[in-house]
C-alpha cells in the first residue's frame, strides 16, 4: 500500500447551492402527525444559516430531506417540493455534507487520513485529488498536527467530530448540514468547534445550515436565523441581530422554549442547611477497569441536602468517578464509605450492595438515557425501580402498590410526560428520554442522587422543570452529585465543585473496546501486500494440516521466529500477543498425552489412563502442530491493517467494495458493542436488576439485557450506514487513496511462504516424522 500527501495545493473555492422548499411535507411511516408540512423556504447559495425551533418541529428531518437520506415506502409520505440548485434532493445530485451528534458514528475508517478520504473516495475523486485535500481538510477544522496513520479510536469526542467535519470538506460539497454539531462537547471545545465550521464554509464556499438548541455560540457568525414551527412552516426568517435587540422576538422564542442569547430560565435556588453525611470518599481512585487510567485521587463529603458537581475536562474521568460514588463501578484506591444512615445494616461499601438495595439508596442517571430503559412503555419505566427497591438488610419492599402508583403519576404530570405514558421509550424526542431517564430514578426516591449531564438536550421550558424538581429534592434532604457543563444548573442548586484536573496532553484517549481496526507499524513486513502475506501465510500452513508430526511443525515455528524481526516484534510482545495459543498448546498436548493411542514403555499410570512413550509423542506432536498454524497467524495480524487487507481484496480481487467496506465498518461497531455491554451491564444494576427474584427472573434480566445490547446495536448501526450514505457511500464506481500494488517484495514474501511449507514437508519425510492424520 502507498500514500503520499501532498499538502502544497491551493485550496479551491467552491459555490454553494441553493435550496428551495416548496410546499414540502414529510411524514414517518406510522406517525400520525407529519414531521413537516407546507414548508415554503429559499436559502441563497453560500448563506450560513442557523435552524432553530422547539421540540418536534421537524428539524433533524428536515436536515435529512437536504441530504437526500430520506426513503419514503410510500408516495403519501412525501409533499411538495425540496430542491438543491434546481435539482430534487432525493437524487442527491449535488455532493451534500452531513454531520450528526453522535461523534462515535461518524467515523467510519481505523486512520485518520483514511476517515478524510473516504467520502471523496466513494464519489469517485481522482486519489492525487483527494491526497492533496486531505492535509488542507485537517488544517482547517485544527487537525493538522495529527499523523495521518493516527488512530481514529484514540481522538476525543470533540476531535471526532471536526474529524468529520473535515471528511466533509473534503467532499467539497455545495451544502453543509450540522446537527447540533456542539451537543457531546465540552465547553471549553465549543469554540474551537464552531470556528472550524465557519472557517471550512469560508473554505469551501458551501451552504451553511446548523441545528442547535443553543445559540448563543453561533447568532452572531450567520447570516439568517430561521425558526420552524411544530408540524410545518416557518414562524420567523429573523435577522440575527433581531435575537439581541427585537423584545417581542425574544419574549416569544423564549416562551417557547428556545434558549435566546443571555436568556436563562428563572429557578429558584436551593435553600437549606446540610443534613448529615451520606457517603464520604477519602483518597478514591476511579477506573473502567484494570488496564484503563485512573482518575486523580479525590476527597469527598456527600451530606443531604447539599449538591456537588463534578468538572474536567473530556477524558478527566468525571462519569467515571460518578459511576464509583454511584456504587457501580468498584473503587481503584482510596475509600468510599456510606454511613450507617443510608446503609441502614448494608455494610458500609455500595459496590458489595445487591442491586435492589442500591436502587433505594443511591440512583444514578446515565448520559445516555437509552442505557437505561427496561420496560415497554413510560410509565412501566417509572414504577421499576421503586418495585424492586428494597428496605433494610431484609430485603423487604420499600414501597407499596398505591405508593409507587402516586409516585408514578406525580412524576408524569411534573415532567411533562403525561400524555406519553403509554409510549415505548425509546420511541421518545432526545429531551423527552433525558427527562425520562432522570425521573426513572427518582422514582425510587434515593437519598443521594448521582446525575450525568442531567439537563443535556433540554429546552429552556424543560430544563426549568427539571431544575425546579432536582431544588425540591434538595430541599427535601436528597444529596445531589451531577456531572454538568451547565454553571447555570449549579448556581440553582448551590452546587459546590468537585474539579478533576484533565490528563497529560501527550496522555492518549484510552480505547474502548477492542482494537479490531487500527495501525500496525512500520515495520518491513507492514509495507508488504496483505494479500501476499496472506497467500504465504497459507502456503506455510496448510500442508500441516495433512500431517501430524512434530518436525514439521517445528520447523514453521522456527521459521517464523526467525522472521519477527521484520513484523517489529520483540519475545515480550510476542508474548504478550501468543500466551493463550501457548497455553492452548500445553493443555492439547497434555490432553493427547493423557488419552492418546498407548504404545511403548509407561511412564505413569492414572486409572483407566495411562502415559506412555507414544501418547506423549501424540501429545507434544498436536501441541507444536497447533502452535504451528497459530503464530504465523500472530505474524499476519501484527503487520497488516484490516482497512489495507480490505482494500487489496476489493481492487486485486475485485471483491465488491460495498461489501468490504461494510464488513470494516462492522468490525468497527463490534468494538463499540463490547463498551455498550459493560455500561448496560451498569445501568441495568442501576436500575435494580440483576440479582434480584427467582432464578427466571434472573434469567429474564439477562436476556433483557442482551435484548438491549441488540437495541442500540440496530441504532448505532443505523446512525452510522447514515454517515456512510451521506458520504456517497455505493453512489459511483470508487476511487483509492491507498493503491494496493504486487512488487518483487510481495513476491518473494509468497515465495518464501511456499517454500516455507515445502521445506517443513521434506524434513519431516527425511527424518521419518511425517504421519497422515487420516491414517
Amino acid at each position: 500500500m502507498s500514500f503520499v500527501a501532498n499538502s502544497g495545493a491551493d485550496s479551491k473555492t467552491q459555490r454553494g447551492a441553493a435550496i428551495t422548499a416548496t410546499g414540502f411535507g414529510w411524514q414517518h411511516t406510522e406517525r400520525h402527525q407529519p414531521a413537516i408540512s407546507g414548508l415554503d423556504l429559499q436559502i441563497q447559495p453560500g448563506e450560513k444559516v442557523l435552524l432553530v425551533g422547539p421540540s418536534g418541529a421537524g428539524k433533524s428531518t428536515l436536515l435529512h430531506a437536504m441530504a437526500g437520506l430520506l426513503e419514503a415506502d410510500e408516495a403519501e409520505q412525501v409533499s411538495g417540493r425540496l430542491l438543491i440548485d434546481g435539482s430534487d434532493a432525493f437524487s442527491r445530485t449535488h455532493p451534500v455534507g452531513l454531520m450528526q451528534q453522535d461523534p462515535e458514528t461518524q467515523v467510519v475508517q481505523s486512520r485518520v487520513a483514511d476517515d478524510v478520504a473516504f467520502g471523496p473516495e466513494n464519489l469517485g475523486i481522482d486519489p492525487q485529488v483527494i491526497r492533496q485535500r486531505i492535509p488542507e481538510a485537517l488544517n482547517a477544522v485544527g487537525l493538522g498536527a495529527l499523523a495521518h496513520d493516527h488512530r481514529t479510536q484514540e481522538l476525543s469526542g470533540g476531535q471526532k467530530q471536526r474529524l468529520a467535519l473535515a471528511g466533509i470538506l473534503a467532499m467539497e460539497p455545495s451544502v453543509m448540514l450540522l446537527d447540533e454539531p456542539t451537543a457531546n462537547v465540552d465547553p471549553q471545545s465549543i469554540e474551537l468547534l464552531r470556528d472550524a465550521v465557519l472557517n471550512a464554509a469560508r473554505i469551501s464556499g458551501a451552504t451553511l445550515i446548523i441545528v442547535e438548541h443553543r445559540l448563543d455560540a453561533w447568532a452572531q457568525h450567520v447570516d439568517r436565523v430561521i425558526v420552524l414551527q411544530p408540524g410545518g412552516g416557518v414562524a420567523h426568517d429573523l435577522d440575527p441581530q433581531q435575537l439581541y435587540t427585537d423584545a417581542t422576538v425574544r419574549n416569544e422564542l423564549a416562551a417557547a422554549g428556545l434558549w435566546i442569547p443571555g436568556y436563562l430560565p428563572q429557578v429558584a435556588a436551593a435553600a437549606n442547611e446540610p443534613g448529615p453525611t451520606l457517603l464520604e470518599a477519602r483518597q478514591l481512585v476511579s477506573a473502567r477497569s484494570a488496564a484503563a487510567p485512573r482518575t486523580q485521587a479525590v476527597d469527598v463529603r456527600v451530606k443531604a441536602g447539599t449538591a456537588t458537581v463534578i468538572r474536567g475536562e473530556n477524558g478527566a474521568g468525571k462519569s467515571t468517578l460518578a459511576l464509583t460514588l454511584g456504587g457501580l463501578l468498584e473503587k481503584a484506591g482510596g475509600e468510599l464509605a456510606a454511613s450507617e444512615k443510608l446503609a441502614d445494616g448494608l455494610g458500609q461499601a455500595p459496590f458489595e450492595w445487591k442491586a435492589g438495595a442500591l436502587v433505594g439508596r443511591i440512583g444514578s442517571v446515565f448520559q445516555e438515557p437509552e442505557h437505561q430503559f427496561v420496560t415497554q412503555s413510560v410509565r412501566e419505566e417509572l414504577a421499576f425501580a421503586p418495585s424492586r427497591a428494597q428496605r433494610s438488610g431484609a430485603e423487604l419492599p420499600k414501597y407499596e402498590p398505591e405508593q409507587i402508583q402516586q409516585r408514578v403519576q406525580v412524576l408524569l404530570e411534573r415532567l411533562g410526560l403525561e400524555e406519553l405514558a403509554d409510549a415505548n421509550p425509546f420511541t421518545l424526542s432526545g429531551g423527552e428520554k433525558r427527562r425520562l431517564s432522570v425521573a426513572t430514578v427518582l422514582a425510587a426516591s434515593p437519598q443521594v442522587l448521582i446525575l450525568d449531564e442531567p439537563t443535556f438536550g433540554q429546552d429552556a421550558n424543560t430544563w426549568r422543570e427539571l431544575a425546579g424538581l432536582l431544588v425540591e429534592e434538595l430541599e427535601q434532604g436528597t444529596a445531589i452529585i451531577a456531572v454538568t457543563h451547565d454553571d447555570h444548573f449549579a448556581k440553582v442548586l448551590q452546587a459546590a465543585d468537585l474539579l478533576l484536573a484533565a490528563q497529560n496532553s501527550t496522555t492518549q484517549i484510552p480505547v474502548q473496546g477492542p482494537v479490531l481496526d487500527a495501525p500496525v507499524g512500520r515495520s518491513w513486513l507492514a509495507k508488504i501486500n496483505p494479500l501476499a502475506k496472506l497467500g504465504a501465510v497459507a502456503a506455510a500452513t496448510l500442508p500441516l494440516i495433512t500431517t501430524l508430526d512434530w518436525v514439521s511443525a517445528l520447523v514453521i515455528i522456527v521459521a517464523t521466529v526467525v522472521l519477527f524481526p521484520l513484523a517489529g516484534i520483540g519475545p515480550v510482545k510476542f508474548l504478550k500477543r501468543a500466551w493463550p495459543l501457548l497455553l492452548a498448546g500445553v493443555f492439547a498436548a497434555w490432553g493427547i498425552a493423557l488419552v492418546g493411542q498407548d504404545s511403548g514403555m509407561v511412564y505413569a499410570q492414572f486409572g483407566a489412563f495411562s502415559i506412555t512413550e507414544g501418547s506423549v509423542a501424540g501429545g507434544i506432536a498436536t501441541g507444536l502442530r497447533a502452535f504451528a498454524l497459530a503464530i504465523p497467524c500472530i505474524l499476519l495480524l501484527a503487520t497488516t491493517n484490516p482497512s489495507d487487507l480490505g482494500g487489496a481484496l476489493s481492487q486485486q480481487l475485485k471483491v465488491p467494495h460495498r461489501f468490504v467496506l461494510g464488513a470494516l465498518a462492522g468490525m468497527r461497531l463490534l468494538g463499540l458493542m463490547v463498551e455498550e455491554f459493560t455500561t448496560l451491564t451498569l445501568a441495568r444494576r442501576a436500575r435494580g436488576v440483576g440479582n434480584f427474584g427467582t432464578l427466571g427472573q434472573r434469567l429474564k434480566a439477562s436476556l433483557g439485557q442482551v435484548l438491549a445490547l441488540l437495541v442500540q446495536a440496530i441504532r448505532r448501526a443505523g446512525r452510522l450506514a447514515t454517515t456512510m450514505e451521506a458520504k456517497g457511500f455505493g453512489t459511483a464506481k470508487r476511487t483509492w487513496i491507498r493503491t494496493a500494488t504486487f512488487s518483487w517484495r510481495d513476491a518473494l514474501v509468497l515465495g518464501t511462504g511456499v517454500l516455507l511449507g515445502t521445506a517443513a514437508m521434506t524434513a519431516a519425510v527425511l527424518a521419518g516424522t511425517y504421519n497422515l492424520v487420516w491414517t
